[in-house]
């Protein structure tokens, strides 16, 4: 089996970048696959995906070029030497694969210091993503459902907490072209401006609404005030889009389960704050989440 650092090499290589760069911060925190980077070589700062299904890598990499192409802040992904929007790459099965992005120019954004035009900034981003995203000719699944994640959960009783919400079943809602995660680690700033919007390497096609949720829970749930965050998150999203009764109903169900989705990938990387967003939504109770979004 080839380990990560093996297939990022390979994939840098395929891009035509440096196999040991300047600088490597891995992004990925979660159970494995894909992996995601931020590189920094003497071409600029790279956004690298390498993931053991490449059908996932290419819907991902193919979304990108679609919101490029209609003048939407993410970065076109880069060529590889094939000319092809995606490497192959030698993983652990046969259909290994990385894509490769610029980096624009901004910063990071720490949510607990957003200004609420900032959160109504990335509302309104994520719904304009699906309504662009309804142009992709593709369907694929999610490289590892929320469901796939609570049977990789170990025996105890964070377990016991999550599980539940991961099992909550959202497909009988409007669904499309999903980010998969639009949280901190995804969005550049220049002042009230998100600047470039980037992949999280878990671009797919599953049910809106839960997409809303794990942005809203990435941004609000670490917001210095939770409420007035998910408001304008919530806000600025239903200015471009709005959510449906159904979609409306099911959003603090899907903020339960993308908190939980969370604390799953917290514990299975072995770290001790498994429960923190979870319990963060809960503290805010379904009265108040409905109220948020109208």
């Amino acid at each position: 089996m080839a380990s990560p650092s093996t297939l990022r090499a390979q994939a840098l290589l395929e891009f035509e970048l440096p196999a040991a760069p300047q600088r490597v911060d891995e992004l990925s925190g979660g159970p494995p696959g894909p992996w995601v980077y931020r590189i920094q070589a003497p071409a600029g700062g790279f956004l690298l995906v390498c993931a053991e299904g490449a059908l996932a890598v290419a819907f991902e990499a193919t979304l990108f070029d679609l919101l490029a192409e209609s003048r939407y802040p993410a970065p076109r992904p880069r060529r590889s030497r094939s000319g092809a929007f995606i490497a192959r790459v030698e993983g652990q099965g046969k259909h290994a694969g990385a894509a490769c992005y610029p980096v624009g120019s901004g910063e990071p954004l720490d949510p607990y210091r957003a200004t609420t035009p900032q959160f109504l900034e990335m509302g309104r981003l994520l719904a304009r993503l699906h309504q662009l995203g309804e142009a992709h000719p593709a369907s694929v699944p999610a490289p590892l459902s929320c469901v796939e994640l609570a049977g990789r959960l170990p025996l105890g009783a964070q377990a016991e907490v999550l599980g539940p919400a991961l099992r909550t079943d959202f497909c009988s809602l409007p669904a499309g072209a999903s980010h998969g995660r639009l949280g901190p680690q995804q969005a550049l700033y220049i002042g009230d401006r998100c600047s470039v919007v980037l992949p999280s390497g878990e671009a797919h096609s599953g049910p809106l609404v839960l997409d809303v949720a794990r942005a809203a829970c990435a941004w609000a749930m670490a917001a210095a005030e939770q409420l007035p965050a998910l408001r304008a998150v919530l806000s600025g999203y239903q200015a471009l889009r709005r959510l449906d009764p159904e979609e409306r109903d099911a959003l603090y169900p899907a903020l339960l389960c993308a908190a939980a989705r969370d604390g799953a990938c917290c514990l299975l990387s072995g770290r001790t704050d498994a429960l923190a967003a979870l319990s963060a939504v809960e503290r805010l109770g379904e009265k108040e989440v409905r109220a948020a979004a109208g």
